[in-house]
């Protein structure tokens, strides 16, 4: 196994930020050593750094740049990296909502601490973003901006349709302009949200990508596994979590109460931190059991064999949660994976 590291993310997100800086006249060298960092550190298409040293690359290049819109700029300049193979996962997906699954699959590509999520609505989907740090800080405006205005211009360019989503929320105020937002975004806009996401349509989410292609996918796919298999593992409260749930799924006591004694985090705290970075225990366990269900159903083993590994004590309840998911059966779903659906 990997030796534990602090949270960290890819050096991409770094790198747009330095070039919107630099398009606005502040030297990206400059602002790598205001940060301790080399610029060509950076090239290194796998190059991690810790989280708080992007916040303090954003907020240097804000500051000297008086962009208030950065975050959506950073956007503008690269929506794909050929050396990324999580978004290649994403582009040669069949549609938006198997490229938000994806997404959420392999984001530790791009960074710590299971920051999208995927969720279905009464209207059809939509994928929350919440930044890393156990406060907030002004980046984290522009970090959240910079992700939702890329998968809103993303999904135009994937599906080669003028797809507006159906609202965008965010955590943060309204900007003094928001002439911006609306042209990025085109739908309604809400601030002083509860969570930070875009929502699209229940057509949107279906609607067919342009570069689908399932045996592509496949490679990239493989290719993003290896990737999550040479990262160093994260030491955050999120993936602490997960873990000690993963271990007492099937059969052991996966309580909530449980889970804070093996931790040895007073139940309360561990609540309140968790809440800090913007999840619930009850979201980290079903997005594991969701996460997991695909690999157990791809294998020799019964319904109510997956059913147990998952922590269900009546398959019925597990047969319910993965339509939720998947809209889908969990047999309809065995099928289509047999015959390379």
């Amino acid at each position: 196994m990997a030796p534990s590291a602090p949270p960290s993310l890819s050096a991409r997100l770094a790198r747009q930020g330095l070039l919107a800086a630099a398009k606005r006249g502040v030297p990206a060298g400059r602002l790598c050593q205001d940060v301790g960092l080399r610029w060509e550190d950076l090239d290194d298409p796998e190059a991690r750094i810790p989280y708080a040293v992007l916040d303090d690359i954003l907020e240097r290049a804000v500051a000297l740049t008086g962009d208030d819109n950065l975050g959506l700029h950073m956007a503008g300049m690269d929506v794909m990296d050929a050396e990324d193979p999580a978004s290649l996962v994403i582009l040669t997906s069949a549609h938006l909502r198997e490229a938000l699954e994806r997404g959420c699959r392999y984001q530790r590509v791009w960074g710590d601490g299971e920051r999208f999520l995927v969720e279905d609505t009464p209207q059809g989907v939509r994928m929350r973003f919440t930044p890393v740090g156990p406060s907030w800080r002004p980046a984290h405006r522009h970090l959240t901006e910079v992700a939702l205005a890329q998968l809103a211009q993303g999904v135009r360019i994937f599906t080669g349709a003028q797809v507006r989503p159906l609202r965008a929320r965010f955590v943060h105020e309204a900007p003094a302009n928001l002439d911006e937002h609306e042209a990025v975004f085109g739908c309604p806009l809400e601030f002083n949200a509860p969570a930070s996401d875009l929502e699209f349509s229940q057509a949107d989410a279906d609607r067919p990508f342009v570069h689908a292609d399932p045996l592509l996918r496949a490679v990239f796919e493989h290719q993003a596994r290896r990737a999550l298999e040479r990262l160093p593992v994260a030491d955050t409260l999120v993936g602490r979590v997960r873990e000690q749930v993963g271990r007492t799924l099937a059969g052991g006591d996966f309580s909530f109460v449980a889970v804070a004694r093996a931790l040895r985090v007073p139940p309360r705290t561990l609540q309140r931190q968790l809440a800090a970075e913007g999840y619930t225990y009850a979201g980290i366990v079903e997005s594991l059991r969701r996460e997991l269900s695909q690999g157990y159903l791809q294998r020799r083993m019964s319904i109510a064999e997956v059913s147990f590994l998952l922590g269900y004590a009546d398959p019925a309840a597990f047969h319910r949660a993965f339509k939720r998911w998947w809209r889908t059966s969990p047999e309809a779903f065995r099928r289509a994976r047999a015959a390379g659906g």
